[in-house]
């Protein structure tokens, strides 16, 4: 028996229980973030399905670093290298996606690492029990010393934008950085306190924070923040990612529904996905003139405009959830169960 990320419980004997995001998926989330100290209204009628081609072609990491029953559940693209962030406080770096080295000491001690953004030089990771954590090379960390979040919280999203780090987490906290070291904690995010902010974005002059029961929020300086009216989602759904690039927010849910926005604020939810109700996306990057998205049950897909969408046939990752994807030098690389992951340069 397992559980992941998208409110989904999947019994391995075959059976496949959908559990809605709104009713059970606080509790699910709970269990999880409990316990991984010791250790994301329906789809709209979607079937899954879509349009299938071979489509990018994907090659297996030999060697990610991650053991068999971690997760990677961050990875980002900067100065040079990859940097992924996952299951008790590993992470790894990678100047081409294919070879990794492990990172020594992240400072997160055994807490999961959920986030990692680049910006102004500096990679700033950040995780369970409000841990965060920065670097110049993504090699050498240094813990930050307050986040603003406490220990009680989960960093899941951070972004780099307009000269500031902003941050996102558990019930509706939100922080913002212009040096990723001191944070000063947002008034205001307009999320409730039994809300999760689970995505960040910046683009168009712009941040956008996502999470739970369908909720998004804009902001210009990642201070004051307005709530969008219709993100298109419904309120039983959660939003696991938002992305920019050409022009285009793309935001993915738990129960496999996507959006896009040309400005934050109004939204045009996608016909389809090629992802089914019982699925949800949790990973969007943009590279070399396309989108491509993956999550659960290892579903990816590729987009040029955000809208339209082909379904991968084979990531090499299996039935493994996808929970991040990233693009730089030339190649998309992905990452999420059991410390799998794959990269393509030929998208």
């Amino acid at each position: 028996m397992r559980m992941n990320l998208f409110g989904t419980l999947t019994v391995l004997a075959g059976l496949a229980i959908l559990i809605s995001g709104c009713m059970l998926g606080d509790s699910i989330d709970t269990l999880r973030k409990n316990a991984e100290v010791s250790g994301n209204g329906g789809g709209g009628g979607q079937t899954g399905g879509g349009n299938k081609d071979p489509g990018p072609q994907w090659t297996a990491v030999t060697d990610s670093t991650f053991g068999t029953s971690d997760y990677i559940n961050a990875i980002t693209y900067g100065n040079g290298k990859f940097i992924a962030g996952g299951s008790d406080g590993k992470m790894a770096t990678s100047t081409d996606g294919a070879t990794w080295t492990a990172v020594t000491n992240t400072t997160f001690d055994k807490y999961p690492i959920y986030a990692i953004a680049y910006g102004d030089g500096k990679f700033v990771a950040g995780g369970y029990s409000g841990k965060m954590a920065y670097s110049m090379d993504g090699a050498t960390w240094t813990a930050v010393t307050n986040t603003t979040f406490g220990s009680s919280n989960t960093i899941r999203a951070i972004a780099y934008g307009n000269g500031k780090f902003v941050a996102g987490g558990w019930d509706g906290q939100m922080a913002y950085s212009t040096d990723g070291v001191a944070w000063t904690a947002v008034t205001n995010t307009t999320f409730g306190t039994s809300d999760n902010i689970t995505a960040i974005a910046y683009g168009n002059d712009k941040f956008v924070a996502a999470g739970w029961k369908g909720k998004m929020a804009y902001s210009t300086d990642g201070a004051t923040w307005t709530a969008v009216t219709n993100t298109t989602f419904g309120t039983s759904n959660n939003i696991w990612i938002i992305a920019y690039d050409n022009g285009k927010f793309v935001a993915g849910s738990s129960s496999g529904k996507m959006a896009t926005s040309t400005d934050g604020a109004s939204w045009t939810a996608v016909t389809n996905t090629t992802v089914g109700i019982y699925d949800g996306t949790s990973a969007i990057a943009y590279g070399n003139g396309k989108f491509v998205a993956g999550g659960s049950r290892g579903n990816m897909a590729y987009s040029t405009d955000g809208a339209t969408w082909t379904a991968v046939t084979n990531t090499t990752l299996g039935r493994r959830d996808i929970y991040a994807i990233a693009y730089g030098n030339g190649k998309f690389v992905a990452g999420g169960e059991d410390g799998k992951m794959a990269y393509s340069s030929d998208n």
